[in-house]
């Protein structure tokens, strides 16, 4: 432990990040800065860089105590004072910096937070504050930034407003899928950078927007590690200088995921990284059961904790570029499973990722985003990710795929049947088909999963009006089971079955096929009491599906484990692939 009050000379202090200009709670008289943005998390500065201890450095203009704590997160908590010291007018400096060595990388999961009790008039006594180290960096990292953006230029131009003068020496890329031109519509909008570089190209989904950003920063040779997000978020304007702090120390095989919050709620947690559920492709958020608020001391304290997830989306992740070299690049599957696939590869491959804290984006919220043809890329590029990585076997995907498409199928939702089948199909047409795939044939998907939602609208005519209101009450049980068969039968018999009057569930509730009440129709709601879908039972169509969905299922069960070489996907431009097996 140490307490320093003096004049810096020599080199100067390394910057790991700087404290946000409010604090994060007072409580008179004593103000802590121990939000999320403002603690040092010294279990993964410990565990996973080569810093062996911090000062924290205070500019003052007013009398003050300043301490210097350890927090423990563990369930036993607490907090342990590591320095402290007094500070007033008179001083030879106004610089005040408190020191301390981190803790055992094998000791339990902490983080160093600043608390400071005024002794004068003066309520908020410091003029800034940082967290530094004396250490000189292990490497000078030199980042890359792809965006890829498709007509969202009020977020664009926002987040390169906050990227001008603060990209830490590294360069950025904007690939834009929207109407070209973009650069010179933003002229006057976005600051004139030279560290900033527009690409534009024909539309080949976030994949394919993010390799070329890729390809691009490998073929400059001088990028250590690339950053990739998302065109919708709101980002911190330090977030590319907090992530080349953090690599100037972290072992080089380290990613870093940004966590991921809603741009709505500020200070909820939607993912501070993600896992891969044992045995599929499914995947479930580092967030806790009953959510995480960062306004609260317990929020801040669960994303301070070690988390080792299997890979981040890509609104916020940043990972070596040499990687390239070694696992090739990300599956062209277009959009969906792209961040899921390329992650848990690099897992593989010895680069694991990990959701550092402090690093964050606010992004629009997934919720309400949902499509029927979403279910065509999830299953196509999930059995492909299996393909190559082998974590799922026949049976057991077979039992998942019926599940989901029997679940659909009772629920009259036949866009989503014909996606989810057209899926399975589309990995059956082997990985050339769909490196192949473009915006063209997207469009086509979506006309093609969208056919029996405006034929319901249509059809639902003067009907609502008279509808009755559905509370669900749900089966369960082997009373679920085998209901769940005779309706399968009754629907591919054609026979009747339920009301033909409309049912119409209140807002928040969805169509579920083991309500105990099965109508012919049903009305979901919106939030303003207009409807938001139609489902309409049609048993020609469940016969229809049925057949597709056998036919395409053969075919899986034929190529299930059908090989996809890294030079099926479009590894190219110098990049040497290795295989992903």
């Amino acid at each position: 432990m140490s307490v320093t009050i003096r004049q810096r000379h020599g080199r100067p202090p390394f910057v790991l990040h700087r404290l946000s200009r409010e604090p994060n709670r007072a409580t008179t008289p004593v103000i802590r800065h121990d939000g999320l943005f403002d603690i040092f998390p010294e279990s993964y500065w410990a565990r996973f860089t080569a810093l062996e201890s911090v000062s924290l450095r205070c500019h003052l203009r007013a009398p003050a105590r300043l301490r210097l704590l350890r927090r423990r997160l563990d369930d036993v908590g607490g907090e342990a004072l590591l320095a402290e010291t007094s500070w007033s007018p008179g001083t030879e400096t106004d610089e005040v910096e408190l020191s301390a060595s981190l803790a055992p990388a094998d000791g339990p999961d902490s983080c160093l937070l600043l608390e400071i009790i005024p002794t004068g008039p003066h309520t908020d006594p410091v003029i800034s504050a940082a967290w530094e180290s004396a250490q000189a960096p292990e490497r000078t990292p030199r980042i890359g930034v792809v965006i890829t953006t498709f007509n969202r230029e009020p977020f664009l131009v926002s987040n390169l407003v906050r990227l001008h003068r603060h990209m830490a020496g590294g360069c950025a890329v904007v690939v834009n899928h929207g109407e070209p031109g973009l650069e010179q519509r933003l002229r006057g909008q976005v600051p004139t950078d030279p560290a900033i570089r527009w690409i534009d190209q024909e539309n080949s989904g976030g994949a394919g927007g993010f390799t070329r950003g890729m390809v691009e920063h490998h073929a400059a040779g001088d990028i250590t590690h690339v950053l990739l997000m998302d065109d919708d978020i709101d980002m911190p304007d330090d977030l590319v200088e907090r992530t080349a702090a953090i690599l100037s120390f972290a072992r080089p095989e380290i990613c870093l995921g940004g966590a991921m919050f809603d741009y709505h709620a500020r200070t909820q947690l939607f993912s501070a990284g993600d896992m891969l559920l044992p045995g599929s492709f499914g995947i479930g958020h580092v967030v806790p059961p009953d959510g995480c608020d960062i306004a609260t001391a317990a929020g801040v304290d669960f994303l301070a904790r070690v988390h080792r997830p299997d890979f981040n989306g890509w609104w916020c992740f940043a990972f070596p570029i040499e990687a390239l070299e070694q696992v090739g690049l990300p599956m062209p599957c277009f959009i969906r499973g792209d961040d899921v696939e390329f992650g848990y590869r690099l897992k593989r491959a010895g680069m694991p990722t990990l959701g550092w804290p402090g690093l964050a984006v606010w992004h629009m919220p997934f919720a309400g985003k949902s499509a029927p043809w979403h279910m065509f890329y999830d299953r196509r590029n999930s059995l492909f990710a299996n393909a190559l990585h082998r974590r799922i076997g026949r049976l057991k995907a077979v039992g998942k795929l019926v599940g989901g498409f029997t679940h659909h199928l009772l629920r009259y939702d036949y866009d989503r049947v014909r996606a989810m089948t057209f899926g399975i199909a589309a990995f059956n047409a082997g990985p050339a088909a769909m490196a192949c795939w473009t915006h063209r044939e997207h469009a086509q998907l979506i006309a093609a999963t969208s056919a029996m939602a405006l034929a319901s609208d249509e059809a639902d005519g003067g009907k609502a009006s008279s509808a009755l209101t559905l509370h669900p009450i749900r089966l369960s049980g082997f009373a679920r089971s085998l209901r769940m068969v005779g309706r399968l039968v009754l629907d591919l018999c054609g026979l009747p079955v339920g009301r033909a009057t409309p049912y119409v569930l209140p807002h928040g509730d969805h169509w579920r096929p083991d309500y105990t009440q099965r109508p012919s129709l049903v009305i979901e709601q919106d939030g303003n009491g207009g409807t938001a879908r139609v489902y309409r039972r049609d048993p020609a169509e469940s016969r229809r599906a049925m057949l597709r969905c056998l036919r395409a299922m053969t075919g899986m069960l034929v190529r299930f484990h059908q090989d996809v070489p890294q030079a099926a996907l479009g590894t190219t431009l110098g990049v040497t692939a290795t295989s992903a097996h």
